[in-house]
């Protein structure tokens, strides 16, 4: 950081100061200050470009919503300047990853590999689609986040500023898992004692308020974002509950012994899920939110194709197609803690085995199809493979660069190295000269791969990947369990 720069965040007051210096000591964090012009964030463009590229209907609805973010910005700087101090920002700093898209995928298969195939699949349904419509909406409204000044940005990713702050993808995501957290819970009722069951639900409850309030306090979010994203949630988790039963039969039980159970239905499944990625509205910034949806589409993919095959090929002897056919025994009083670990951990070599072995695979087989078949998909940001100019070596090597670099990844990064406290300065960074911003974007630029170059190719190959994640964490999971109490006689 230049000097100007240093000078101008120590005018700006001790309290300020002596909070960085008290989260770098009592933390032991390094803290990191980001400084761009708010234009650099999603949804702060020139309003002219937004009008022309945006339909007038969307234009007109943006215009509305922005008067509603920029009316909630002083309410907003209120709060942080009344409630701030070193151990809350701490806690919603850590609490925001509960509901990010990286701890969904890690706790995502944990109850399948601990016995409970419902709870996983009620899970991925509602988050898979909240994180797909709430990025259609992002993208649809290309609405900013509250403005950084006068905000301060806390966060463990500098990868989430770079999207739109309409709808709250985590408000929709704690709702939903809430949501379907409460339902599971007062279902079982009878088996939990008094006293567990009281404290699952305070807990439940204390996730839930941690990951909405802690929107507003890091300054990610305003009321608006966070009451849409609550209703996105809140939509899904009803269409699970009223239709999820009924779904589930079409999907996975009914026509399992005719070819129209085995061929047909996964057909119609893969085209619904990929026309949901074809129908994903193309935003006017560069926001990361496709890549997300793409992902998690994935997920969709792989679930629905394992879960179906697996309950096909089980229940193929007796008919009896249901969901407790995906349920690996495990009795919780005969087993131990290490056991438990145990399927954990083959679970986690299984999905990491997968990935390895995947990406090279894939981004090695694609590219060459798509240039002999001429294949093409037309999104903005995505250069098309085709009729790239580059060697299918090169176009192998950057898409595997952007893949290792996607947001999952830079989270996983942002976890373990510790939280930034991020500041977008549109003054501080005036003060700055061309060379030292340089200098600056080379240390802070985005992570993520979000403006790295990239090649339509990596639509389908990440499908692929994140399809073979869930499909390895259910179907191979449950042949690599049963193989190993077979072999070694474990209790399965």
């Amino acid at each position: 950081m230049s000097e100007p720069v240093k000078t101008e965040l120590k005018n700006r007051g001790h309290r300020n100061r002596s909070w960085a210096e008290a989260v770098n000591d009592s933390l032991e964090s390094e803290v990191t200050i980001f400084q761009s012009s708010p234009s650099n964030d999603s949804g702060n463009l020139d309003d002219e470009i937004y009008k022309k590229k945006l339909s007038p209907f969307r234009y007109y609805i943006r215009k509305k919503g922005l008067a509603i973010v920029k009316e909630e910005q002083r309410i907003l700087e209120n709060i942080q300047k009344k409630f701030r101090n070193p151990f809350l920002d701490f806690y919603f700093a850590w609490s925001a990853n509960l509901a990010s898209h990286t701890f969904y995928v890690l706790i995502l298969p944990l109850p399948f590999w601990l016995g409970l195939p419902m709870i996983t699949r009620d899970l991925v349904q509602v988050l898979g689609l909240g994180i797909y419509f709430s990025g259609c909406l992002k993208d649809y409204l290309c609405l900013p986040r509250p403005r950084s000044p006068p905000l301060y940005r806390i966060t463990m990713s500098s990868y989430t500023t770079k999207e739109y702050g309409f709808p709250s993808s985590h408000s929709a995501n704690a709702t939903a898992a809430t949501l379907v957290f409460l339902w599971r819970l007062i279902e079982n009722k009878e088996s939990f004692s008094s006293s567990m069951f009281v404290a699952l639900f305070i807990f439940s409850c204390i996730y839930y308020f941690s990951l909405i309030l802690g929107r507003v306090y890091c300054g990610m979010h305003g009321f608006f974002d966070l009451a849409s994203g609550a209703t996105i949630g809140l939509i899904l988790f009803l269409f699970r509950f009223l239709l999820g039963e009924y779904l589930d039969n079409l999907m996975l039980y009914s026509f399992n012994d005719s070819w129209k159970g085995l061929i047909v239905r996964p057909l119609i499944e893969i085209t619904f899920y990929v026309l949901l990625i074809h129908w994903h509205v193309e935003p006017v910034d560069d926001c990361p939110c496709f890549d997300d949806s793409v992902a998690f589409i994935g997920v969709l993919i792989g679930l629905d194709l394992s879960q179906g095959a697996l309950i096909a090929h089980l229940g193929a002897e007796t008919k009896a197609y249901s969901m407790d056919l995906l349920k690996v025994p495990l009795d919780f009083g005969a087993v131990g803690i290490s056991y438990l670990l145990l399927r954990v951990l083959i679970g986690m070599l299984s999905v990491v085995a997968w990935k390895t072995a995947a990406k090279p695979a894939v981004f090695t087989i694609l590219p060459p199809i798509y240039k002999f078949v001429g294949c093409y998909i037309p999104r903005k940001s995505y250069e098309p493979t085709a009729f790239s100019r580059k060697t299918t070596k090169q176009i192998r090597s950057q898409s595997l660069s952007n893949i290792e670099k996607d947001k999952i990844m830079t989270e996983i990064d942002g976890i373990i190295h510790g939280f930034r406290y991020n500041v977008n300065n549109q003054e501080e960074a005036n003060l700055n000269n061309s060379s030292s911003q340089e200098k600056e974007s080379d240390k802070t630029g985005p992570v993520g791969g979000v403006f790295r170059p990239r090649y339509d190719v990596e639509i389908v190959g990440r499908l692929i990947i994140y399809a073979g994640i869930s499909s390895v964490a259910i179907g191979g999971y449950i042949y690599v369990i049963n193989f190993l109490g077979k072999v070694f006689n474990w209790i399965v």
